[in-house]
């Protein structure tokens, strides 16, 4: 059987109480991220709900023009006055 010197147990015990702070940390910054993680999911989510009603809004104006132009022939619009003057 070997004693070690107290030297060398402090610093084993040093060594060891440094990976548990690390294991730590490392966990808690995993929790933090799983909740970063949960807030991105969400702020895409709504994202696309915004870029989808971009895409109809887009469809709806140019279904619109599309009548005013099959209506009134090819033209410009002007929007303050409400004027549509054709070609």
């Amino acid at each position: 059987m070997i004693k070690l010197s107290q030297e060398e147990l402090d610093s084993i015990i040093q060594l060891r109480n440094s990976i548990r702070d690390n294991t730590t940390e490392s966990g808690n910054l995993n929790i933090q991220k799983h909740f970063m993680q949960i807030e991105l999911d969400i702020l895409n989510a709504k994202l696309a709900e915004v870029y989808q009603k971009a895409e109809q809004l887009e469809a709806a104006e140019k279904q619109k023009i599309d009548e005013i132009v099959s209506k009134y022939g090819e033209g410009k619009l002007d929007f303050a006055t409400g004027i549509y003057q054709v070609n």
